[in-house]
């Protein structure tokens, strides 16, 4: 069961329609996707929680108050001079995965135009099963952010280890949906509805090395050292269908 169909189309009537978010401030660099989502998601009637800052995902979305049915994490980057500002995106203390707490997340990613505290029009959406940028569900459930002390001249200073993860965004991995709204989820759920269009497919092949642990060096020239092991899932590809809305 998946909310994401119906959110999607929502979402991508919205944009057609040019509504677009408005930032709290001149500043926010954060809310104005969320809200603008929050809107859809209480246009269709359906309950969702907001989680916290630095919470993964944003949103859980659910038959009622209490009960999640799956997740949805907002980002968003700016579209100038035909691209967008960056290929990859920021994940702040969490890693992104397609699973949490046994749940279904998505990401919903914006390409938008304008600035400051001007309007946003969407030029770009995608709703993508977070799958798409990492089907690691237990290490992700696993991170911690970690605390160090016993460090500086008098060892009474204190590292925090907070991580910032930095992967692909849904356009870098299918740059044909630039200035459209795509669907992405896993190929497997026969997703078939009449409101939406098939129009592709992407594959992901799982690489040859799981990343383990890594090792900084806190002389400033030691270049951190990394420890790699053999994934017994190397080199299988996960499918995902791409839809638009029909």
């Amino acid at each position: 069961m998946t909310r994401s169909i119906d959110i999607f189309l929502a979402s991508a009537a919205a944009v057609s329609r040019g509504i677009a978010m408005s930032p709290r401030s001149a500043n926010d660099k954060e809310y104005f996707p969320q809200d603008w989502f929050a809107d859809r998601v209480s246009g269709l009637g359906l309950p969702f929680q907001a989680q916290g800052r630095n919470s993964y995902p944003d949103f859980w979305v659910g038959d009622d108050q209490t009960t999640p049915i799956e997740g949805y994490e907002i980002k968003s980057l700016a579209f100038a001079k035909g691209k967008p500002a960056r290929r990859d995106y920021d994940s702040n203390s969490t890693i992104p995965a397609g699973r949490k707490d046994g749940h279904d997340v998505f990401l919903v990613f914006f390409l938008y135009t304008g600035s400051g505290a001007n309007p946003r029009p969407a030029h770009s959406l995608c709703i993508a099963h977070a799958d798409l940028i990492n089907m690691d569900h237990e290490t992700a459930a696993a991170h911690v952010n970690e605390g160090i002390d016993g460090f500086g001249s008098y060892g009474d200073g204190f590292i925090r280890d907070r991580k910032m993860y930095r992967f692909p965004h849904p356009f870098s991995i299918d740059p044909g949906g630039l200035g459209r709204c795509r669907l992405i989820i896993p190929s497997e759920w026969a997703v078939s509805d009449s409101r939406l269009r098939h129009c592709g497919q992407i594959g992901r092949t799982i690489a040859a090395g799981a990343l383990r642990s890594y090792t900084v060096h806190l002389d400033g020239q030691t270049p951190a050292t990394k420890q790699h092991d053999r994934r017994p899932d190397a080199g299988q590809r996960r499918e995902f269908a791409v839809f638009e809305a029909g």
